[in-house]
Protein backbone atom coordinates (compact mmCIF):
# COMPACT_ATOMS: atom_id res chain seq x y z
CA UNK A 1 0.00 0.00 0.00
CA UNK A 2 2.69 2.16 0.62
CA UNK A 3 4.41 1.59 -2.72
CA UNK A 4 1.76 2.66 -4.50
CA UNK A 5 1.41 6.36 -2.71
CA UNK A 6 4.74 6.99 -3.63
CA UNK A 7 4.44 5.77 -7.46
CA UNK A 8 0.90 7.60 -7.20
CA UNK A 9 2.89 11.02 -5.95
CA UNK A 10 5.65 10.42 -8.30
CA UNK A 11 3.09 10.50 -11.64
CA UNK A 12 1.80 13.50 -10.22
CA UNK A 13 4.81 14.87 -9.49
CA UNK A 14 6.26 13.92 -13.32
CA UNK A 15 2.63 15.22 -15.01
CA UNK A 16 3.14 18.38 -12.89
CA UNK A 17 6.51 18.87 -14.46
CA UNK A 18 5.88 17.87 -17.84
CA UNK A 19 2.77 20.76 -17.74
CA UNK A 20 4.82 23.34 -15.92
CA UNK A 21 8.01 22.44 -18.99
CA UNK A 22 4.96 22.86 -22.01
CA UNK A 23 3.84 26.39 -20.29
CA UNK A 24 7.56 27.18 -19.85
CA UNK A 25 8.36 26.18 -23.45
CA UNK A 26 5.12 28.22 -25.06
CA UNK A 27 5.97 30.85 -23.05
CA UNK A 28 9.27 31.57 -24.51
CA UNK A 29 8.07 30.99 -28.05
CA UNK A 30 5.42 33.81 -27.52
CA UNK A 31 8.27 36.03 -26.16
CA UNK A 32 10.45 35.31 -29.16
CA UNK A 33 7.47 36.56 -31.72
CA UNK A 34 6.56 39.73 -29.45
CA UNK A 35 10.64 40.76 -29.36
CA UNK A 36 10.41 39.97 -33.17
CA UNK A 37 7.55 42.42 -33.74
CA UNK A 38 9.13 44.69 -31.64
CA UNK A 39 12.83 44.57 -34.36
CA UNK A 40 10.59 44.89 -37.04
CA UNK A 41 8.80 47.81 -35.34
CA UNK A 42 12.48 49.21 -34.61
CA UNK A 43 14.09 48.69 -37.98
CA UNK A 44 10.81 50.19 -40.01
CA UNK A 45 10.89 53.20 -37.65
CA UNK A 46 14.26 54.12 -36.88
CA UNK A 47 14.62 57.18 -39.05
CA UNK A 48 11.57 58.62 -37.53
CA UNK A 49 12.95 57.81 -33.67
CA UNK A 50 15.91 59.34 -34.70
CA UNK A 51 14.49 62.42 -35.81
CA UNK A 52 12.08 62.53 -32.44
CA UNK A 53 15.27 62.09 -30.32
CA UNK A 54 16.95 65.10 -32.26
CA UNK A 55 13.71 66.99 -32.01
CA UNK A 56 13.84 66.38 -28.38
CA UNK A 57 17.31 67.50 -28.07
CA UNK A 58 16.12 70.98 -29.90
CA UNK A 59 13.20 71.54 -27.54
CA UNK A 60 15.38 70.94 -24.46
CA UNK A 61 18.01 73.67 -25.82
CA UNK A 62 15.04 76.13 -26.52
CA UNK A 63 13.36 75.60 -23.03
CA UNK A 64 16.86 76.30 -21.79
CA UNK A 65 17.03 79.40 -23.64
CA UNK A 66 13.44 80.71 -22.97
CA UNK A 67 14.62 79.86 -19.10
CA UNK A 68 17.41 82.09 -19.31
CA UNK A 69 15.89 84.72 -21.45
CA UNK A 70 13.11 85.15 -18.39
CA UNK A 71 15.32 84.90 -15.96
CA UNK A 72 17.19 87.92 -17.09
CA UNK A 73 13.64 89.94 -18.15
CA UNK A 74 13.17 89.20 -14.37
CA UNK A 75 16.24 90.86 -13.12
CA UNK A 76 15.42 93.88 -15.29
CA UNK A 77 11.79 94.29 -13.80
CA UNK A 78 13.15 93.85 -10.23
CA UNK A 79 15.42 96.96 -11.18
CA UNK A 80 12.36 98.62 -12.60
CA UNK A 81 10.63 98.27 -9.41
CA UNK A 82 13.46 99.87 -7.22
CA UNK A 83 13.90 102.58 -9.62
CA UNK A 84 9.92 103.40 -9.68
CA UNK A 85 9.80 103.56 -6.19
Amino acid sequence: MDAMGWQIGAVLFGVSALIIAIYIGRLLNETTKVVGKVYKIVDYNERHIHETIENVAAISKNTEEITDLVGKVAGIAKIFKFIKR
